[in-house]
């Protein structure tokens, strides 16, 4: 095997739990076109089948096409047919559709993304190839939860970047990365990323230029070893130098870089520099603001608080899901709230949308707790909670969701961050949703955070920034210039 195959297969089969089950249940290994991933998963799927003990093991290698998951499927069936030792040590026989062990009851099939004629599966092992390619969840959900009743399940992803879709490549690829920026943390989740590097504004590093032939190993491992790989990469750069439709292939295929791909706005080492523990004994005799973002009655909801004292920004959050979205969000093995309500830093409220009566106590307690000053709320799905608070006489301020109204809040988390004057405890859902955050920017040059462009929850850091807002009010600037005067009236 090449090294990077060797990187992949000891990690993924390296490490174990103390009952012995497989330390990864999802592994990715994504890679420029060209580079064996497809012959690295079959090889895997039928180890996997042939050595691991599993009770009728059902090996299964799915793609959106037929087609597609033959390919995966074929290696393995070839494999099969030319070695008679393989078939008489694991009772083995090929056939046209599937490879059948006798011995334990097993098989080995490629399916299709007709993911409604999946049902009745049990598979204990599952590659998906080209997962960038599916346009929806259907398959991988229908597969998941499938798999519920396997001790020692493994998923297996193998992918080349694609152009953007609707389907589940866009929320893995970005779960993946978080999980290798150390944003969040999966014991199950095994990725290996070969691509070309993009801008990294925490090390100060540019993006590596597309044409730049030294670079395209990072995307290309087997280039080292195959010397056609590196007469066909050049050969497509000549064309997408001149060709702008070509140059997007080039950089999704062969750079294995996604076609497009939104910033974030968080300095991530920046951000993650920011830890200082959040004392909130101590902080009760402070002032403080708050903010209330009930964007989402199926998934998360955040209330947090700010306190600035001595020119440092401390910020501590509840945040509220359903049961439904914890149990969605654990089936599909991507962000942790499982995890997180156990840890008591994520707070389990009502079955299929959010319990606003638990979010109301919440918040009742704080200002008996605290020294509330304001709490900015987003009017938005808020009417019956906001008039249950003000009837409680809790201080509340709508804050408006536009440019103007985030832009100051903003400047001023990013200057309180950057320059290492935020307290946020190392608050993991707080810090991811940072790492989901991406701005959009007004005619004006006023920042607001995009809902629409993140890549996902950003309501904690959503229901900071609203928070800061309000804290501003407080204490207006009694300064500006003749353009905020203006802009103000």
């Amino acid at each position: 095997m090449h090294p990077s195959h060797i990187l992949f297969v000891v990690n993924l089969f390296g490490f174990r739990n103390q009952d012995g089950t497989r330390r990864f249940t999802t592994g990715l290994f994504a890679v420029a076109r060209k580079n064996a991933k497809s012959f690295l998963c079959s090889a895997i799927l039928l180890y996997c089948f042939c050595c691991e003990t599993e009770n009728g093991p059902q090996v299964i290698s799915a793609a959106t096409t037929g087609s597609q998951a033959r390919i995966v499927f074929n290696v393995a069936k070839r494999i099969v047919e030319k070695l008679a030792d393989l078939r008489e040590a694991f009772t083995l026989e090929p056939f046209a559709n599937a490879i059948a062990r006798y011995e334990v009851g097993g098989t080995f099939k490629p399916i299709n993304a007709k993911a409604s004629t999946q049902d009745g599966l049990n598979p204990s092992h599952c590659g998906i190839d080209e997962i960038h390619a599916h346009k929806n969840h259907d398959l991988l959900n229908v597969l998941k939860s499938a798999a519920g009743a396997r001790r020692n399940p493994l998923f297996l992803y193998t992918t080349t970047e694609g152009y953007e879709s609707p389907g589940p490549w866009a929320e893995i690829r970005h779960f993946a990365k978080q999980l290798l920026e150390g944003v969040v943390e999966a014991d199950h989740f095994l990725a290996i990323y070969f691509a070309v590097d993009d801008e990294d504004k925490g090390e100060g590093t540019p993006a590596d230029d597309d044409f730049d032939e030294s670079k395209w190993i990072k995307a290309n491992p087997l280039m080292e070893v195959n010397p056609l790989l590196m007469k066909e990469i050049r050969k497509e750069a000549v064309e997408a130098k001149s060709m702008p439709g070509r140059h997007a292939e080039f950089k999704i295929k062969r750079l294995n870089r996604p076609s497009a791909a939104a910033g974030g706005w968080v300095n991530l080492v920046k951000w993650k520099a920011c830890t200082g523990a959040v004392d909130l004994e101590w902080l009760r005799q402070y002032p403080c603001w708050g903010g209330l973002d009930l964007a989402s009655t199926r998934d998360l909801t955040s209330f947090r608080l700010v306190w600035n004292v001595e020119g440092v920004l401390y910020t501590h959050g509840w945040r509220f899901v359903p049961a439904a979205a914890v149990h969605g969000r654990t089936e599909r093995g991507l962000v942790p709230y499982q995890a997180w309500v156990q840890a008591g830093i994520l707070i389990e409220s009502g079955g299929e949308v959010t319990d606003y009566d638990a979010v109301e106590e919440c918040i009742l307690a704080a200002t008996t707790r605290f020294n509330v000053q304001m709490i900015g709320y987003d009017s938005w799905n808020a009417k019956q909670l906001v008039q249950k608070l003000q009837a409680a006489e809790v201080p509340l301020q709508e804050f408006i969701q536009g440019g103007k109204s985030y832009h100051p809040a903003m400047q001023a988390l990013e200057v309180s961050y950057v320059e290492g004057n935020l307290a946020h405890g190392n608050d993991p859902v707080l810090n991811w949703c940072a790492s989901n955050l991406i701005a959009r920017t007004d005619q004006n040059m006023n920042t607001a955070p995009d809902k629409k462009k993140a890549p996902e929850k950003i309501d904690d850091i959503v229901a900071l920034l609203m928070a800061i807002g309000v804290m501003q009010t407080a204490e207006p600037d009694k300064g500006g210039t003749l353009d905020d005067y203006l802009s103000d009236q």
